[in-house]
């Protein structure tokens, strides 16, 4: 079974097993019409319950297909303006030639930019560059080092997500992955330099890591990426086995960290969101903080690594009091240190998934891992996590989850419930899974208390919608929460 079809199929165990939790099973028979059920779906649908069992914070029904970004998100994106300009500009240079020995190669994000722009124009002849290029990239991480693999590998996986390789190339590439997760590169392999690295070492090692997981489908290393990662965040509950350097930077010595935790303070100023094994690169502690690059260096892993983590359906923009946004905070306001260069691709998606506003240049320059945020992800999520300067108070109002989840179009309507705890204005949206804006559900005054209204999965003109994830968004004031709903035949 190819790739792509394993994929669909984890994503439907982990939704089935969600569906049996609430107590509304679905015949796996009627949804697998058309479709194998040979030995590998049933061992993605119990991959899936496996996964779904280890950690408290995944939701199945939160998973978004594609690795970086999938074919109908790409579809509603503009073929104008500066950022398509420049990615179009890039995709139409002839390929360079893949060298992931060598940590500076630009060669993926180009091939990356070729399979983006495939994804928009169905172009053939950008596809077929994108396969030329995946086939010519392995084997050249020999004689290199895991710095250079970490950081050249993911591209090259996205953009054979993004395109879709031929049977026989999707085999070869697939056998080639396996074997970088242990390759042993100057002393040490991927796998080993995310778990010892708590640098940009690691976090580009891991992101590399995890796309291969992802594109294999491989639960167990997407498990052991998830608990490194929120180890390296701060959770040393998950994951404590870094080998760290100089602690200066360090907000608890005797308990170090890949980022500060919330508060974290030291000579009486802020080192809240210090990254602190990247920032010792500057020197011991000192004030006013050096802007240190290699900080930008680590975030450009660990934020490849959380875009992909976010649509497996984990919430990892909230793990350990946003550690991520905490980080950008740090940067913006007390080292006064902005994203430039190719790190200007940072912004985009911290104020994506966040909301937030930070300098954002356009265009933006790609990255050594990855890039084209500005064009991929220049606007908001409807489903971002609020910055924390704009985080409303659990108890100012509470969105429930919609009842019955999934629901049948025409057939039953589904119910939505919400709760405030002060009389105001309040409006709930619909958004289809690519943030376009569907209709207004609910829009009034309300007082103090619950409320709820139901809604029978058509759009603003009667029209019944096809099924998929929507998204619903309850905005008060100018703070929001949102969530998803499935919609069925």
């Amino acid at each position: 079974m190819d790739c792509k079809r394993y994929r669909f199929t984890l994503a439907l165990g982990m939704l089935l097993i969600w569906l049996n939790t609430q107590g509304r099973a679905l015949n796996l028979a009627t949804v697998m019409a058309g479709r194998g059920h040979g030995d590998s779906e049933a061992s993605a649908v119990a991959a899936g319950a496996r996964l779904e069992a280890e950690s408290n914070d995944y939701n199945s029904t939160s998973a978004i297909p594609g690795i970086w970004i999938n074919a109908t998100e790409i579809a509603a994106l503009p073929t104008s303006g500066t950022a398509w300009q420049k990615l179009k500009t890039e995709a139409d240079k002839p390929a360079g030639t893949p060298k992931l020995s060598n940590q500076d190669d630009p060669v993926n994000v180009q091939i990356m930019a070729k399979a983006l722009v495939f994804a928009r124009t169905k172009d053939a002849r950008y596809r077929t560059e994108v396969i030329t290029a995946c086939m010519a990239a392995i084997g050249t991480e020999k004689g290199g080092r895991t710095l250079a693999l970490g950081r050249e590998l993911a591209a090259y996986v996205i953009a054979a997500d993004l395109v879709g390789l031929p049977p026989g190339e999707e085999q070869s590439f697939r056998a080639w992955l396996r074997t970088t997760l242990a390759e042993t590169l100057d002393g040490s392999t991927l796998r080993s330099t995310h778990e010892l690295r708590p640098n940009n070492w690691g976090t580009h090692a891991g992101a590399s890591r995890l796309a291969v997981a992802i594109y294999l489908g491989d639960q167990t290393e997407i498990a052991r990426c998830v608990q490194v990662f929120k180890g390296w965040l701060g959770d040393r509950a998950s994951y404590a086995g870094f080998q760290y350097g100089d602690l200066y930077w360090q907000a608890d010595p005797t308990k170090p960290v890949g980022i500060n935790p919330k508060g974290a303070a030291k000579n009486g100023y802020s080192i809240d969101g210090v990254l602190p094994d990247d920032q010792r690169r500057s020197g011991s502690f000192s004030w006013p903080p050096p802007q240190e690059n290699y900080v930008f260096e680590a975030l450009q892993g660990a934020l490849v690594q959380a875009v992909m983590l976010h649509r497996l359906g984990y919430d990892v923009w909230n793990w350990q009091d946003k550690a991520l946004l905490r980080a950008y905070e740090w940067l913006h306001d007390q080292a006064k240190f902005a994203a430039t260069g190719d790190d200007s691709w940072q912004p985009y998606l911290v104020n994506h998934y966040y909301r937030t506003k930070f300098p954002a240049p356009t265009p933006s320059a790609p990255g050594k891992n990855v890039g084209w945020t500005d064009w991929t992800h220049a606007n908001a999520s409807v489903t971002g996590v609020e910055a924390s300067r704009h985080q409303i108070q659990p108890e100012s109002f509470t969105l429930e989850q919609n009842y019955p989840n999934p629901f049948a179009n025409g057939v039953t309507a589904t119910q939505i419930a919400f709760a405030v705890e002060k009389s105001g204005w309040v409006v709930v949206e619909l958004y289809n899974s690519v943030g376009q804006k569907i209709r207004t559900l609910f829009t009034g005054q309300v007082q103090p208390g619950r409320h709820v209204f139901t809604w029978n999965g058509r759009d603003a003109n009667g029209a019944r919608l096809p099924s998929g994830i929507y998204i619903y968004r309850l905005t008060a004031g100018n703070v929001s929460t949102a969530k998803r709903l499935i919609l069925s035949k």
